[in-house]
């Protein structure tokens, strides 16, 4: 029987959101891609005997072959799909793990498409990612896939390294940890902080200041004046809400420690200001409280 998954999933006992795959490692790790619709492709179970049983996927056809490195013949064939679930149980929930997938309903007068990721392992090939959601711009997504392949074919690592960082930069992202060791064992790197061109280093500037934070540590030294004017603004967006109900002061404390460059560990007089903001005070208190702080990251040189 044929399911239809309108979800992200990773068939490696995991299931994810969109933002947390990385197309990069996802595309370098896999030996074919394919942008189907959902009748192009069919899932299925072969029992092996009365408590085991194999997931595989069969693709009939494709809209488009993204990247074939495999050499293997995949049309009508059974390949196989790993899968949360075995001896008639579900190991997820056996395992506390729950699903963070968002299920759609199948609307009969729209076509619905995903991309899929195959891994070569001796000369057969797994399914490694089914990305799949509807509302996914799968023309920007194929775009990044294949861009992909301009890093693949680099000469160095320090060749490498640089068209990464230009291909996190251009997709509003930045690498995993182990991205940063990688380059630390062979030399590329000295520590543990990403190193950028001027050109990168702009890029990383315009990301955060078009909201992603992630970046702020990159720039923050490169452009400290433009950040600190950037978490001052947060904070008096922040006392502009007057929330009676919500208030992070998480979000407020930590755009007046990036503002002054203080840590939260903060013994000063307005460290101990700082501590007192929360939910647990008044409205009023609350206000006081930040206007103080307001005007003093306003004033720190």
């Amino acid at each position: 029987m044929k399911k239809i998954f309108f979800t992200i999933f990773i068939l490696i006992q995991s299931v994810i959101y969109s933002q947390s795959v990385d197309l990069r490692n996802l595309t370098m790790n896999s030996d074919l891609i394919l942008f189907v619709e959902y009748s192009d492709f069919e899932y299925g179970n072969r029992y092996i005997n009365d408590h085991y049983k194999v997931g595989y996927i069969k693709v009939n056809n494709y809209e488009e072959i993204i990247k074939n490195d495999s050499n293997i013949k995949f049309i009508d064939k059974e390949i196989f799909c790993p899968q949360s679930e075995n001896d008639y149980y579900e190991s997820s929930m056996m395992n506390g793990e729950t699903c963070m997938g968002i299920a759609e309903g199948v609307d009969s007068n729209r076509k619905y498409y995903g991309i899929l990721f195959f891994k070569k392992e001796k000369k057969k090939l797994t399914l490694l990612v089914h990305l799949s959601k509807s509302d996914s711009d799968w023309k920007n997504i194929i775009e990044k896939i294949k861009k992909v392949k301009e890093i693949e074919n680099s000469k160095s690592p320090e060749e490498r390294y640089e068209k990464s960082i230009d291909y996190y930069l251009k997709c509003n992202d930045l690498p995993k940890y182990d991205f940063i060791n990688y380059y630390r064992q062979v030399k590329v790197l000295k520590s543990d902080t990403l190193v950028l061109t001027e050109k990168q280093l702009i890029l990383a500037k315009d990301n955060f200041f078009e909201g992603n934070e992630s970046y702020y540590k990159l720039i923050s030294e490169k452009f400290p004046e433009e950040v600190k004017q950037f978490y001052i603004n947060k904070m008096k967006e922040i006392l502009s809400k007057n929330e009676e109900e919500y208030f992070s002061s998480y979000d407020f404390n930590e755009a007046y420690e990036r503002a002054t460059n203080t840590d939260y560990m903060d013994d000063s007089v307005m460290g101990k200001l700082k501590e007192k903001l929360s939910n647990e005070i008044t409205l009023k208190e609350r206000i006081e409280i930040m206007q103080d702080l307001i005007q003093n990251a306003e004033q720190e040189d």
